[in-house]
Parts: C-alpha cells; sequence; structure tokens
C-alpha cells in the first residue's frame, strides 16, 4: 500500500539530473510499489506525484519522511 510521504528539504537537479524541475522542501510525494525494474538505487526512494501512478522516479531517503496523511 502507497505511504504519503513530504520532502523535508529540496532536491535539486543537480542532486538528481533525472528530474524534470526541482522539488522543493514539503512537497507531497507518495511511495511507489511497483516494478521498478533496479533502476532504484540504495539510497533511493520509488515515489510518485500521484497516488499509485507512474510514471515513478527516485528521490534520496534522506529527503523524504513518511506522514500521517
Amino acid at each position: 500500500m502507497s505511504k504519503v510521504l513530504i520532502t523535508t528539504r529540496v532536491i535539486t537537479q543537480q542532486e538528481c539530473p533525472w528530474l524534470d524541475n526541482d522539488v522543493p522542501a514539503g512537497t507531497v510525494l507518495w511511495s511507489y510499489d511497483g516494478a521498478t525494474y533496479g533502476v532504484v538505487s540504495d539510497n533511493g526512494k520509488a515515489v510518485s506525484a500521484k497516488l499509485a501512478e507512474t510514471p515513478f522516479f527516485e528521490v534520496p531517503v534522506d529527503a523524504i519522511k513518511e506522514t500521517c496523511g
């Protein structure tokens, strides 16, 4: 089941060049539980901008926290 996550800091394109834009602190994301085909690193988490929808993308685990939302 997808979990609601929130970014705890800005995630920049410089840090994560696969992002289309910087992700501001406080952005709500959802954990992505579908197949990731091995493209997510050990330091990353697969997330989606919409609940249970693709595309998924990787963000650093140290930049997100689980919320009660």
